[in-house]
């Protein structure tokens, strides 16, 4: 068995034939269960949680819409689980966690993309990058990962060191600071997310690298696993390059979730 729990239908319409799509290029590519985990900020009924100028260009969904949706397809018998991204902001902790609270999930991510208002993943912030202290921003990041796991709202964190996307790392050896990061974070049980995504980047490798993969075994971490697709076609992509490395640091298990019960499922070669 193996299960992609990081997709979005955000670039096709809301209707069954839609999602039957990923559903059939995960088969095809050996994925026996999906999770969708739309980002949060698309919705409506989330708008509060997430609201700058370049959110609110985006905020053109309904919640109820999604959830009916995916809850149709649950009844069909597909395999499918519902999930939720949401960006971790914070000072919109309590905010996040009463909204997590209303609604049934499988699972639920949390990601960070925002340093404040710096969204560091967007190609138009390059120039930010530029002018910017690269170790601090390192440093933040992870301290934000740190109270993302800490705040017991989420099941698994989202391609984990997304924060390495251009390619701009610190002239310091940050070894020692990761370590005590990934270590406070081993307390709080939630797990990390292994991402096909990367090789899709700029970065051109998986999230995480092959040395934080390391420190996530080392301190007993477990692992969900994901494409981060945003289009069908990329569902389950470059599993068969991720699951050996995966190997390679030692894993021989993955988390699957229902109904945000945990459970350790074997990973296969």
């Amino acid at each position: 068995m193996l299960v992609d729990y990081h997709m979005h239908l955000e670039n096709g319409p809301k209707e069954l034939s839609y999602v039957e799509k990923f559903l059939k290029t995960a088969k095809e590519r050996g994925i026996s269960e999906i999770g969708i985990s739309e980002h949060c900020y698309r919705f409506h009924e989330a708008k509060h949680l997430l609201d700058n100028e370049w959110t609110a260009k985006r905020n053109v969904d309904s919640l109820k819409e999604y959830l009916d949706l995916l809850n149709e397809a649950k009844s069909r018998g597909w395999p499918i689980k519902i999930g939720i991204e949401i960006d971790y902001i914070p000072e919109n902790e309590e905010l996040i966690r009463d909204f997590v609270a209303k609604y049934e999930w499988d699972y639920v991510l949390g990601s960070v993309h925002w340093l404040g208002s710096f969204g560091f993943d967007l190609k138009e912030n390059l120039a930010i990058w530029e002018k910017s202290n690269i170790e601090e921003l390192w440093k933040q990041y992870f301290n934000t990962l740190l109270q993302a796991a800490r705040s017991g709202i989420f099941d698994s964190l989202p391609h984990p060191d997304l924060i390495k996307i251009y390619g701009f790392y610190p002239q310091n050896d940050l070894s020692d600071f990761l370590n005590q990061i990934f270590e406070e974070i081993a307390k709080t049980g939630v797990a990390l997310e292994a991402s096909t995504a990367g090789w899709r980047k700029p970065i051109g490798e998986m999230y995480p690298s092959e040395f934080i993969l390391g420190l996530i075994k080392k301190h007993n971490i477990p692992l969900t696993l994901a494409s981060d697709a945003h289009f069908a076609e990329d569902v389950g992509k470059d599993f068969n390059k991720m699951i050996p490395l995966l190997h390679k640091a030692g894993f021989s298990e993955f988390v699957s979730f229902e109904r945000r019960q945990k459970k350790l499922e074997r990973l296969n070669k």
